[in-house]
């Protein structure tokens, strides 16, 4: 019953037009929304990677996880029944609206909203870059990661997703800052049952909007690069420079989309054996460049 990859993220925002603009001109998905006001933005194969839909906020509003198979699926609702977990089946309408055969939705004890599925059905066309990005790095590893706040239980929230099959701990980083009066920064980085490095951290600084940020891989320096000139003809904000993280080898740029929902646009991602490796701890988070900008 392994969690096999990110499959999707769904948020809610009451910039709609912002999103398909930044979407498509900014990151170079394609939406294919159907007449429902949201925004889908495609990015591969499968019919969308991440969706918009009309709201009052900018919010996180689910965590697409993907499993392997109906077998899986079923393994795993039976096992969070066990745990007495609440659960909610998705209707099919729900279910068709996302583009698979069936899921259910929970939440992880930060109360991060989570939604578990077998099947993407429904690919549509194939993907053709709007602004030439040659492709992501998608596949069996899914959508990309996401970074989402677990504050007040972390490690209770790590414990909750290292227990489930396909998740394991991949690093673990505490980031000291030079004001003694600032906590330290914490950070547990896990992978799902696929080579990418992590699918998902879980972070101790609160988020507004229920996301830290998600990444995106391109396949080449070449349309990263040519993104980030692409975010500053724009005049958006970068929330960190280009740089190179230390655990993930992720060369990459933060910017700040609608909605001040940070985005990391990168490549070079490792990906590894687990049956090889060894989880890390460490204290510094890039090899070099990502100046922040957080205020």
């Amino acid at each position: 019953m392994s969690v096999a990859s990110l499959g999707y993220v769904l948020l809610s925002s009451p910039d709609l037009p912002g999103w398909r603009t930044f979407g498509v001109d900014t990151i170079g998905a394609m939406d294919v929304a159907d007449d429902d006001g949201g925004v889908a933005l495609k990015i591969d194969d499968h019919p969308f990677r991440i969706r918009i839909e009309p709201g009052d906020e900018d919010r996180l509003t689910a965590i697409g996880w993907e499993m392997a198979s109906k077998g899986a699926y079923d393994a795993l609702r039976k096992h969070f029944q066990a745990m007495g977990l609440a659960i909610r089946d998705g209707s099919p309408e729900e279910a068709a609206s996302r583009c698979v055969g069936e899921f259910f939705a929970t939440s992880d004890p930060a109360g991060n909203p989570l939604e578990f599925y077998h099947q993407r059905i429904g690919a549509g066309e194939p993907f053709h870059s709007p602004a030439g990005v040659a492709g992501f790095v998608t596949g069996e590893m899914g959508l990309g990661h996401i970074v989402i706040p677990a504050c007040g239980n972390q490690e209770e929230t790590r414990d909750f997703y290292a227990a489930l099959p396909g998740f394991g701990l991949s690093d673990d980083l505490t980031i000291t800052l030079p004001d003694p009066a600032i906590p330290p920064i914490r950070v547990y980085f896990l992978h799902a049952d696929n080579p990418r490095h992590h699918s998902l951290a879980l972070g101790s600084i609160p988020s507004p909007t229920g996301v830290t940020h998600i990444m995106l891989e391109m396949t080449n320096l070449d349309d990263v690069g040519r993104c980030l000139d692409r975010v500053q003809r724009a005049g958006m904000k970068l929330m960190a420079s280009l740089g190179r993280h230390c655990n993930d080898n992720m060369l990459s740029f933060y910017v700040n989309g609608p909605g001040n929902v940070a985005i990391e646009i990168g490549c070079d991602g490792l990906q590894l054996d687990w049956e090889e490796f060894q989880p890390t701890v460490s204290t510094v988070p890039d090899h070099w460049g990502h100046a922040y900008q957080l205020g």
